[in-house]
């Protein structure tokens, strides 16, 4: 991540420093920058926590995932294309922003047996113990800490840089909670990963399987499951639902940070069209995913229920 928020700002630079100004096209340069950037790290993300080689289904849906990563850097080619078209930029731009991308892929690949190292790594936990109320108040401590360490350290932070730098300080007071909303979305999303490695380990990493589980319990399929499948079930739901319930918010907390850091932005200067879009963007992907989420959430939890899961 640190090296694609490098490349996503060096890009930004570059663009703006051969782009003829007054176009007003920089959110397509920006998604197509992303599409670049977003494929080898979802790749990567993909390979290094599931094993893709594990069976079947597991390698015909790595297969799927490649195809679509692959057409998101196609389709950032095609925008950077119609960008210099536009624009009038140079040409060599999208030359050079296909071979970052290309070589971005190559080095998640390459990185991926690192990768898989280092999250092997970690603490062994037996993927049939089940969730609790011990581990769900320690999680939710540990949330509301970040959020509230993260206020106090960045409003902290604004107080002694405006001693220094005078400047608009009500202004200034909008990035603490900010920065705790992302601080506590960080601390779900890590409560969730936490269980799904669990969820992981419990199907033997194999992403088929698991795909499989996931139809019944989740989406509410009629799918036919082995023995062993079927032994899997209710530890599978006692997770499930939690790594669930810590991941909606977690996204929500997420996306309206960014979200509001861009009303912000729209108010400063409503001249820039950038803000807009992403606005746009955010808020259609939010109507869009947040209530098939929460749909999927409330199956999750009672099938976890049906199957006897005290938490739920």
């Amino acid at each position: 991540m640190v090296v694609v928020a490098l490349l996503s700002a060096g890009a930004a630079i570059l663009v703006g420093l051969n782009t003829p100004p007054g176009h007003g096209m920089a959110w397509l340069s920006s998604l197509a920058v992303g599409g670049y950037l977003l494929a080898p790290v979802l790749l990567a993300s993909l390979m290094s926590f599931w094993d893709t080689t594990a069976s079947e289904d597991a390698r015909r849906g790595f297969r799927r995932a490649l195809i679509v990563n692959v057409g998101l850097q196609v389709l950032a080619t095609a925008a950077m294309c119609v960008f210099t078209v536009l624009t009038g930029a140079p040409w060599w731009l999208t030359v050079l922003f296909t071979a970052v991308g290309v070589a971005a892929m190559a080095g998640a690949v390459a990185v991926l047996p690192r990768l898989r190292r280092m999250d092997r790594a970690r603490p062994a936990v037996d993927p049939r113990s089940a969730y609790g109320r011990t581990q769900l108040r320690r999680d939710l401590r540990k949330i509301l800490l970040t959020m509230l360490v993260t206020l106090i350290g960045v409003a902290a932070l604004i107080g002694v840089l405006t001693i220094f730098f005078p400047g608009d300080l009500v202004s200034l007071l909008r990035y603490p909670p900010l920065f705790a909303a992302m601080g506590g979305a960080i601390a779900c999303l890590l409560a969730s990963g936490r269980i799904s490695r669990q969820i992981r380990d419990l199907v033997g990493g194999d992403m088929g399987r698991a795909n499989r589980i996931g139809k019944v319990v989740v989406r509410g399929k009629n799918a036919q499951l082995s023995p062993e499948d079927e032994e899997l079930v209710p530890t599978y739901a006692s997770l499930a639902w939690v790594a669930q319930a810590y991941s909606v918010p977690g996204f929500v907390l997420l996306v309206g940070a960014a979200v509001a850091q861009q009303v912000f932005t729209i108010v400063d200067d409503p001249s820039d069209p950038w803000p807009l879009w992403f606005t746009a963007v955010a808020g259609v992907t939010l109507i869009a995913i947040l209530p098939v989420t929460i749909i999927q959430l409330r199956r999750t939890r009672a099938y976890a229920r049906s199957t006897g899961s005290r938490l739920a």
